[in-house]
């Protein structure tokens, strides 16, 4: 063969290198709709919330193009509002140490970054939906208190309502009851009883006094400087800390065209100090997604898991080019090494709708539905 026709060869080879190579990443890397259609929609919800996934499936799967990624997430989160998820989701669950029960919840558009959310907010009981407004109807980010409430019911939600329940109110009385233990406080006296506190270090200059009390006063205030009225630093609010009663549902839905959103609602920590803010409506905490890369739903202990954003750090892991399950898995251990007692998980789940999930300190569960499953499937991570 001369070298005018090995070139030839050469030529015809690369091309058809070149064809097989494009047809690859069509199929691969969304390119055609047949990968669409076999992988999208897609909804993930942390614990097995199976009625919320459906209520997200029935608004992202309906008709020829589908609901939106937004809209299903507040369709599933506010049917677990509706339902009261295992009592830790929507109103009349999860008790503050007054008694009360407020919503926190976020919402985040994968597509344009957008985010809104709501903290701490009482008397209107539409979490998702209030947050959805923030989002919408403001240039903020987040919205907390009365003044939350106030701006989700000039928005057309309804309130002021009562977000207790009997439930919830029986629960406090018993809490009570048991003398306000455990609960969330440290470094604080009296232990053992209910408040209100007071920081222990005020006992450093209360000890330069004990004597002098003690010699003019007989005693008189003895009790006062025994050891069971003083609370020591512990982790006690570990010990109650589980799916129950420290719960979110998070979420997170790929829409038909690929576009990706998540969203978090819950009620909180029960027993939590007035005020408490947790995870749920931190943005990349609790939950956190990008079109461009993926997503990430969060449950747990909130107080300690926001410290560390692990939705933020498995879509950014995820970016750069660990697989969902390897990305998980390094968000919980990044927590771990530093607070090897705490409660936690997440899921992962990257643009091409491949999820996983871990966990540590329980085991976990989230659920999933795409166009390839009949129903709800729920899927188990072991610690």
């Amino acid at each position: 063969m001369d070298s005018m026709g090995r070139r030839r060869s050469s030529v015809r080879l690369l091309v058809g290198l070149l064809l097989l190579r494009l047809n690859w990443c069509l199929a691969v890397d969304g390119g055609v709709v047949a990968e669409v259609d076999g992988a999208f929609p897609l909804v993930v919800s942390t614990w097995p919330f199976r009625e919320a996934v459906r209520a997200a499936w029935e608004v992202v799967s309906a008709g020829d193009g589908g609901g939106s990624a937004v809209d299903a997430v507040v369709a599933g989160c506010s049917a677990c509002e509706v339902l009261r998820c295992d009592g830790t989701v929507g109103p009349g669950g999860s008790p503050d140490e007054n008694g009360e029960t407020t919503l926190d919840a976020l919402i985040m558009n994968g597509a344009t970054m957008e985010i809104g959310a709501v903290a701490a907010m009482r008397y209107v009981k539409d979490g998702i939906k209030a947050a959805k407004l923030v989002m919408e109807h403001s240039l903020h980010t987040l919205l907390v208190g009365e003044k939350a409430t106030a701006f989700a019911i000039s928005m057309g939600l309804p309130g002021p309502t009562n977000l207790s329940s009997p439930e919830s109110l029986e629960k406090w009385a018993n809490w009570r009851q048991n003398h306000c233990q455990p609960n969330f406080w440290k470094n604080v006296v009296p232990a053992g009883s209910c408040g209100p506190y007071r920081p222990i270090n005020l006992l450093k200059a209360l000890d330069s006094t004990k004597h002098v009390v003690e010699g003019s006063q007989g005693g008189i205030c003895n009790g006062w400087f025994q050891s069971e009225n003083l609370l020591e630093p512990i982790n006690s609010h570990l010990k109650f800390i589980d799916r129950h009663n420290h719960d979110t549902i998070s979420m997170a839905v790929i829409d038909k065209m690929g576009h990706i959103a998540v969203g978090t609602s819950t009620n909180g920590a029960t027993f939590k100090i007035p005020g408490r803010v947790g995870d749920g409506p931190i943005p990349g905490s609790s939950s956190y997604g990008d079109d461009e890369v993926g997503a990430c739903g969060a449950s747990g202990d909130g107080d300690i898991m926001m410290r560390f954003l692990p939705c933020y750090q498995v879509v950014e892991s995820i970016r750069r080019g660990m697989e969902p399950r390897d990305a998980a898995m390094d968000a919980i251990s990044r927590i771990a090494r530093k607070f090897p007692d705490f409660v936690g998980a997440v899921f992962a789940v990257n643009k091409k709708g491949v999820h996983a999930g871990a966990c540590h300190g329980w085991t976990f569960q989230y659920s999933v539905r795409n166009s390839s499953m009949h129903d709800v499937e729920v899927i188990t991570v072991y610690p």
